[in-house]
């Protein structure tokens, strides 16, 4: 899949580009099958909700030959080359489950942030691609960003703390459970604050990003973005791809590095294939 010089424009203005039936139904559904087995391991990769529903599962590819090789897709690498302007290296994967009635939000916020101060990576040259795995609509918890904020560049914050009506002894718990648990919860370490997005709202509006299983959205690691809870009959699961720049690769000397389950350190530039072998 090559992108048009239009497609390429509206992603550069708008920060993400929305295309439908990137993916079949067959294909949709192998990967929801495979979801269902790789979530069920017991391991560090994968990340829980509050009630104890799985919330992520990192690097799913690493026992799954499906999902490797959806990353190395043309269907997606191309357009992500285009948008990136270079080779790239995938950076992060995760499946993201929202369950029927009970999948929680996630606040609002950039992603690069996290990918600069927790990886140190350099430069924003960096893009998502979000596959949906469901039919995704207004109750099941979709996607909202706001068109045109990657445009403010990464917001510095500084890293939240419970306040007096948090459960601190959950929030200590969970969140010190690992080095690098509070950037994948619920309660996100770097949110953006309240009148940060009440004047980008004001000036570009919400876009809640809905539409059939197998659609995909590519969007920048600076677009502001979040989700609400899932209180629908309906689930919500989205399979997530970072590509990285090989320009643009982390650095050797990072103190602490995250697992690379969360922060490849494989910096091999993809290379693609046509199809899946389902």
């Amino acid at each position: 899949m090559i992108l048009s010089e239009v497609q390429i424009r509206d992603y550069n203005e708008h920060g993400y580009l929305y295309i439908e039936n990137v993916f079949n139904e067959i294909e949709v559904n192998h990967m929801l099958s495979e979801m269902h087995k790789v979530i069920s391991e017991n391991c560090p990769r994968r990340i829980l909700e509050k009630n104890g529903f799985v919330r992520s599962f990192f690097s799913p590819e690493w026992n799954s030959e499906l999902f490797s090789d959806v990353i190395k897709l043309e269907r997606l690498v191309l357009p992500s080359k285009q948008l990136i302007g270079s080779e790239i290296y995938k950076h992060q994967t995760k499946l993201n489950t929202k369950h029927a009635l009970l999948g929680d939000w996630w606040e609002w916020h950039q992603d690069y942030i996290f990918w600069k101060k927790e990886d140190g990576m350099r430069e924003p040259q960096v893009i998502t691609v979000m596959i949906y795995l469901n039919d995704v609509n207004e109750f099941n918890g979709p996607l909202l960003l706001i068109p045109g904020s990657h445009k403010q560049g990464i917001i510095d914050l500084l890293p939240n703390t419970p306040d007096e009506n948090d459960n601190k002894e959950w929030f200590s718990e969970y969140h010190q459970s690992t080095d690098y648990m509070s950037s994948l919860t619920a309660d996100l370490k770097y949110t953006l604050k309240d009148h940060t997005l009440v004047n980008m709202i004001e000036k570009n509006g919400i876009h809640s990003i809905k539409g059939p299983a197998g659609s995909v959205i590519f969007f920048h690691g600076n677009l502001f973005h979040a989700s609400s809870n899932n209180l629908s009959p309906w689930h919500r699961h989205t399979f997530l791809i970072t590509y990285n720049s090989i320009k643009n690769k982390l650095p050797d000397d990072m103190p602490n590095p995250r697992p690379d389950f969360i922060s490849s350190r494989d910096f091999s530039a993809i290379e693609s294939i046509r199809e899946l072998n389902l």
